[in-house]
């Protein structure tokens, strides 16, 4: 039985062999397919989302993983169940958007999705692959999220006050950035991720085998040096550079 991916893939190399060719698609025409999907998200609108889905079609859920059929999905929909953004506030951050195919036949777009309410806050990194079908229309094949936060509201202050360059003893660098109402860090290994702070020397989530950042506090209260913790051993530690 073929995966869900496979099976998007083979419907994507079976158009791109026989549609008409198309010039390359605008990064407005995702932005105006996006637009219409959250319309139709948040009218719970079936008809209007069925000509956005692909055939095949598959969602999968960041909360657990279970895979939606089209037919489940807009049945969901229909009944504000389909994802969590369609129960809590929602906003886009930090979109990318790349092209495969010449011309463009598939898209995949990238963001950070941010979800609350007034006790709860979530934080998912969500996928959306696009393809254009025969027509020339872009349809959405998968989506697919992962949790990178549940919990909570954050402080923003206290995110902020963390930003800056965290140098280690071989020269490389942790760099957090306060950016788009978000700590963003590039790890020394040039790995991106957003980080979330339960209080202002530890992290509110990791994967354990994967690390966790904790932070030392000077007299003032200012982070001024930091440590990837993994299974209880520290990996690294870095001590933060002075701030202009």
């Amino acid at each position: 039985m073929k995966s869900p991916v496979s099976m998007i893939l083979s419907a994507w190399l079976a158009a791109a062999l026989v549609a008409p060719a198309f010039a390359a698609a605008p990064a407005d025409d995702i932005a105006a397919a996006e637009a219409r999907l959250t319309a139709g998200l948040e009218a719970r609108d079936a008809k209007l989302l069925d000509p956005l889905l692909a055939e095949p079609f598959n969602w999968v859920h960041s909360s657990d993983g279970r895979v939606d059929d089209r037919a489940t999905w807009l049945a969901s929909a229909a009944r504000g169940m389909a994802l969590s953004g369609q129960r809590m506030a929602r906003s886009d951050h930090g979109a990318t958007l790349q092209f495969y195919g010449d011309p463009a036949y598939l898209a995949v777009r990238i963001s950070r999705v941010r979800l609350v309410d007034a006790k709860r806050e979530s934080w998912i990194r969500q996928t959306h692959t696009w393809v254009r079908n025969a027509a020339g229309n872009w349809q959405l094949a998968m989506g697919q999220g992962v949790t990178m936060y549940d919990g909570p509201p954050l402080d923003p202050a206290l995110h902020a006050r963390h930003a800056g360059s965290y140098e280690l003893t071989d020269g490389r660098r942790l760099v957090l950035e306060w950016r788009d109402g978000s700590l963003l860090a590039t790890f020394p290994n040039g790995a991106q991720a957003q980080v979330f702070l339960a209080s202002p020397t530890e992290e509110a989530v990791r994967n354990p085998m994967v690390g966790n950042l904790r932070f030392t506090l000077d007299g003032n209260g200012q982070p001024s040096a930091v440590a990837l913790v993994r299974a209880g051993q520290e990996a690294w530690r870095a001590t933060r550079l002075q701030r202009n």
